[in-house]
């Protein structure tokens, strides 16, 4: 199941990047958001630090679920670049961020962090919860109390390499 998300997650970005500039923004049709995480979420620890990738399916009343029916998911990629990975969530806090600016250029880092998430909406969530997926607004974001984390993994990069130096799974994908 995770290399089938890992595919799918890849095919995304690769329409996105074959779309080009004109993809970036919010694409209602399309139920996806590509860009900076400060325009999507209103703020971020470095402004133009966090890129995202974001695709939620129809049935997912935006952005953070509410009132939304079993089964409606939404799926994040986020990629940041870091100078210490032992700070924060994996070197996601402000002082280790480093700025990037244009997603077209790899800046000057040690590190390049990749995160995957889907959050599902469960009225049913035990046998989720069994294989470790845990309530999304744990996150600190308002998602309603029947939205779960159903996935979620980091993948840890040489900035310069491209060599994946290790990766976690915090919840297995469970659907």
């Amino acid at each position: 199941m995770k290399k089938l998300l890992g595919l799918v997650i890849a095919l995304v970005l690769v329409g996105f990047y074959a779309q080009g500039a004109g993809a970036v923004g919010f694409n209602e049709r399309a139920r996806s958001y590509v860009g900076w995480e400060e325009y999507y979420l209103g703020y971020s620890p470095v402004n133009e630090s966090t890129w995202m990738v974001v695709k939620w399916s129809k049935d997912w009343n935006f952005p953070f679920g509410e009132d939304s029916p079993e089964g409606a998911w939404i799926a994040v990629h986020f990629t940041w670049y870091t100078n210490d990975i032992s700070v924060g969530f994996f070197g996601h806090e402000e002082g280790p961020l480093v700025y990037w600016g244009d997603p077209d250029t790899i800046p000057d880092a040690k590190y390049r962090v990749e995160e995957y998430s889907k959050v599902m909406i469960l009225n049913n969530p035990g046998k989720h919860i069994e294989k470790g997926a845990f309530p999304a607004n744990n996150l600190g974001f308002p998602f309603p109390d029947d939205a779960y984390v159903v996935h979620w993994s980091v993948e840890v990069y040489n900035a310069t390499t491209g060599e994946l130096l290790f990766e976690f799974t915090l919840v297995p994908s469970s659907s």
